[in-house]
């Protein structure tokens, strides 16, 4: 049986084939469910909590910048980074310092015994808090690069391993 050819305008309204989409490729790890991602608004609660509570919390064990506050300061930094997005650690980990050092300078101000009484003063208790600052971000910015490195070292060992089996 012949099949009459159909006229162009007929055959051009005529749906055309959808090629079938290629099939997802399986993954070998392990796949990450979309509800563990944390919300956008735990880093930066977790980065600002984390200086305040620990200035709080060592005002009341007798330093506010002492080995609490290094303690917590560290601690929500690295917390902070790990629950941010790959876009948002751009955020994260350079508001860090500025946050920390504004925790300690208000802590320092306020709860300085005895209070400073004129502006010199107040401007040495600035470098003071400065000065007992600095190895808390230094200590926290560690933190949050060990944060940043070491899925990237531990996928790539994975990696290593899975290609050439394990070596002795």
């Amino acid at each position: 049986m012949k099949i009459p050819s159909m006229p162009s305008a007929v055959r051009a309204s005529q749906p055309r084939p959808v090629p079938a989409r290629p099939r997802a490729r399986a993954h070998s790890g392990p796949r990450r469910a979309a509800s563990t991602r944390a919300p956008g608004w735990l880093p930066a609660s977790v980065l600002a909590c984390g200086p305040i509570l620990g200035a709080v919390l060592g005002k009341a064990v007798g330093g506010y910048h002492g080995p609490v506050f290094a303690v917590l300061t560290v601690a929500a930094a690295a917390v902070a980074t790990a629950s941010a997005s790959k876009n948002g650690r751009w955020w994260v980990i350079p508001a860090l310092p500025p946050l920390a050092w504004l925790v300690t300078a208000i802590a320092e101000l306020l709860w300085h015994d005895p209070p400073y009484p004129d502006a010199k003063a107040k401007a040495i208790g600035l470098v003071h808090a400065t000065t007992h600052v600095f190895p808390v971000i230094i200590a926290a910015l560690v933190a949050m690069a060990l944060v940043c490195v070491i899925p990237v070292v531990a996928a790539k060992t994975r990696e290593h391993r899975g290609a050439g089996g394990r070596r002795a």
